[in-house]
């Protein structure tokens, strides 16, 4: 088959190679809430509409609502993890299967410092579900902002999730497209926004709050869908 490739890629100075790495914050939400997401022409998402949740936030606005319908939504159910250095790590995986397309796997692992009670509650309600995922790459370009698990979400990766001595005791979650052989990613992790600060502002609304919590300061605790199967 040829006429696939349209591109290519050039490096025109080797000291501004994009920054290797992520941002340590991860933004979760439940993937039974996620309704619609919308992209543009280029693939980029630029709106992720939720189902009406009780974790508040801001109700559809007029102008989407004029032009996508009404539907029954009410943002701030992404829940944010934050940590410390390179505690988010993110990975792509492309996965060959027999007389099919090839599809793609998104893989992201990230610390929960936090070990309360109410915390291995809400990891334990994880572990029955599926998330979407927004991880942010270095580098706080128009590209930095993806969002992972769009079409089948995330599960949680089996076996150890935490060693009393090892890691300093802390939860490591890893995330990954369902391992059963069938759903698969058709793309690999698109673009939040049109550019780094429309991302940021998507998360703003999606986390119902106006500011970004300094990297490593503070630890949210989400309760994520008690109704998962």
């Amino acid at each position: 088959m040829i006429g696939l490739i349209n591109m290519g890629s050039e490096i025109a100075e080797c000291d501004d190679l994009p920054q290797s790495g992520t941002r340590a914050r991860i933004v979760l939400i439940n993937f039974a809430d996620v309704t619609k997401i919308y992209t543009n022409d280029d693939g980029k998402i630029v709106e992720i509409l939720l189902k009406s949740s009780t974790s508040g936030g801001i109700e559809l606005d007029a102008e989407l609502d004029a032009e996508f319908g009404s539907d029954t939504v009410v943002y701030g159910s992404g829940y944010v993890f934050t940590g410390f250095r390179n505690d988010v790590k993110k990975s792509d995986e492309v996965v060959k299967r027999e007389k099919s397309n090839k599809r793609f796997k998104h893989n992201v692992g990230f610390v929960i410092y936090d070990l309360t009670q109410a915390q291995k509650n809400n990891i334990r309600n994880l572990v029955r579900g599926r998330v979407l995922a927004i991880v942010e790459n270095k580098g706080r370009d128009a590209d930095s902002i993806e969002v992972l698990g769009k079409e089948c979400g995330l599960q949680i990766v089996g076996g150890p999730i935490r060693n009393a001595h090892e890691d300093g005791g802390f939860f490591i979650i890893n995330l990954a497209t369902p391992d059963n052989g069938v759903e698969l990613e058709r793309k690999l992790p698109q673009t939040l926004g049109i550019s780094y600060e429309h991302g940021l502002s998507l998360i703003d609304i999606l986390t119902g709050d106006t500011t970004v919590p300094p990297v490593g300061e503070g630890i949210f605790v989400p309760q994520f869908d008690q109704t998962f199967e």
